[in-house]
């Protein structure tokens, strides 16, 4: 089976990334996109097990059984756009395909760098974060028992986050009173987890009535087994620091990494001409099973119906048209133990006087795994000439806990809803301050609604998400799709699409 899932995720990915160039958060379900990356209020499916099981218990169409299959989606946050659609679908490809060696086609030339700057680290920042994410829903159920309704699903996530000091583009320091700071900092983490996830919702008659209206309070809990595929976290600490009246620039330096399985197992050595090589790995190497863990997903949500909905005291005939839901839930609470191949490297920090700063990068980075290795070690700072401790004694990763709540006023065929997302544990899957989902749906056809959505974020790139869903009584299909925002609007730049295979609901 796990070796299945490896072989597997590999076509997946690949497709993943084709289809979105082609076509062009806590999950990247067509529903979840669509709707600007929030739903903790809304999802009702089975994909509310990892955003908020409480919501399993909502009945909002006429089934007792749901199947879902091959429910994808991906999402790619880059330095530089490429407009041509074979270096477009490169880009994507790049963010999850182990990295080879140097490509010229990474050089940069001035423009790119003023491009880079403009785009990423607008006013005084010194650090911009990068996200990319591919999500598969390998299958989903839900049903309804009488007083319970439960859900099983399997997904996996694939996950790179790196973070580029401004100094790498720019040799111009940015002023903080009376000091002046180059960043060239780095950190690239990257992550794959199976989760085989199971749970169940059901209504807390206790608190049931405290209100006048038509309500109810309902708790839902998914428990999860994760398999971890090979794990990276390398973080280069590396600021240039001048105080006025100083004389020289200090540098404050230290660079350490955690690694498993293939990452660990084909980091690259060093020629005798000086040349960074290793061992060719592949996607299907990434997946295979370097860590076990257990996670957690709990949720509640409080629901009330008004102008005549009945679907709280008619559950078998009729379905949920108005109400107001106003939900809490917490996710990826718990932990991996990384046992396959494990390997620590650090640094002692190193404090020295400069007369002078290193030069700008001549390449750019795209976030491959393994790319880190070529990007640093082609810098005039490199961190790989330190002296250096290693370890290969197990280690533990948390899982990226985080926190949500959300609201959502449902009337006939309008939808509005909201959600602020808290990180709780700084991890490569969350950020690291709270966020603002927006989204709203309409169904302009009664088989046909329409969603939009957005994040409002001041610490990420913007976007704004569309998607559409067909349905019937039996099936549906969906899709969703991002484009990056500017000061004055959407873009023709794509950074995300999500796609279901099918969702097919018996009687």
């Amino acid at each position: 089976m796990l070796k299945f899932l490896s072989i597997a995720t590999l076509g997946v990915v690949l497709s993943l990334c084709i289809s979105v160039s082609a076509f062009a958060q806590i999950s990247l379900s067509a529903e979840n996109m669509a709707l600007g990356g929030g739903g903790t209020a809304y999802l009702t499916g089975y994909e509310a097990l990892f955003v908020n099981p409480a919501n399993l218990r909502i009945q909002e169409k006429k089934y007792s059984l749901q199947i879902s299959l091959l429910q994808s989606g991906v999402y790619n946050e880059y330095l530089l756009p490429e407009t041509d659609f074979s270096a477009r679908t490169q880009q994507f490809r790049s963010a999850f395909l182990p990295y080879k060696s140097l490509n010229s086609d990474y050089e940069l030339i001035e423009a790119d760098r003023s491009s880079i700057l403009r785009r990423n680290y607008p006013g005084s920042r010194r650090v911009a974060p990068f996200q990319s994410m591919a999500d598969l829903h390998w299958f989903g159920v839900k049903w309804k028992g009488d007083r319970k309704s439960y859900a099983l699903s399997l997904r996996t996530r694939v996950f790179s986050k790196y973070e580029l000091g401004k100094g790498y583009f720019s040799s111009t320091a940015v002023e903080n009173g009376d000091n002046l700071y180059l960043d060239r900092s780095f950190r690239h983490q990257y992550q794959t987890l199976h989760e085989l996830s199971f749970g169940y919702a059901e209504s807390f008659d206790f608190l049931n009535g405290l209100s006048p209206q038509l309500s109810e309070f309902i708790v839902g809990i998914a428990p999860k087994i994760v398999i971890a595929g090979s794990h990276i976290d390398a973080q280069y600490d590396n600021v240039y620091h001048y105080h006025d009246g100083d004389e020289n620039w200090v540098r404050s330096a230290r660079y350490q990494q955690y690694s498993t399985g293939s990452f660990t197992e084909n980091r690259p050595f060093v020629t005798q001409n000086g040349t960074v090589s290793f061992i060719d790995g592949s996607l299907s190497d990434l997946s295979k099973p370097a860590g076990i863990g257990f996670g957690l997903d709990v949720g509640i949500t409080y629901m009330i119906t008004f102008g005549g909905d009945l679907s709280f005291l008619q559950r078998e005939t009729a379905t949920t048209q108005k109400s107001l839901r106003l939900s809490f839930s917490i996710t990826d609470l718990g932990a991996i133990y990384q046992f396959d191949q494990p390997y620590k490297m650090s640094t002692q920090r190193v404090e020295e006087e400069l007369t002078e700063l290193p030069g700008v990068s001549d390449f750019r980075f795209s976030g491959a795994p393994n790319e880190h290795w070529f990007f640093l070690n082609n810098q005039d700072d490199t961190p790989f000439e330190l002296d250096s401790d290693q370890s290969e004694d197990t280690f533990y990763t948390m899982m990226p806990t985080s926190v949500q709540a959300g609201a959502l006023f449902q009337i006939n065929r309008i939808k509005l809803m909201g959600d602020v997302r808290l990180p709780v544990i700084n991890h490569e899957f969350a950020s690291k301050a709270p966020v603002v989902y927006l989204g709203t749906e309409l169904k302009l056809l009664p088989f046909l609604p329409l969603r939009l959505g957005t994040r409002i974020a001041p610490h990420l790139p913007g976007y704004y998400t569309l998607g559409f869903r067909v349905e019937s009584k039996y099936f549906e299909l969906k899709t969703a799709l991002k484009v990056k925002s500017s000061q004055i609007g959407p873009t023709n730049e794509i950074v995300g699409a999500s796609m279901a295979g099918i969702k097919v609901y018996i009687p």
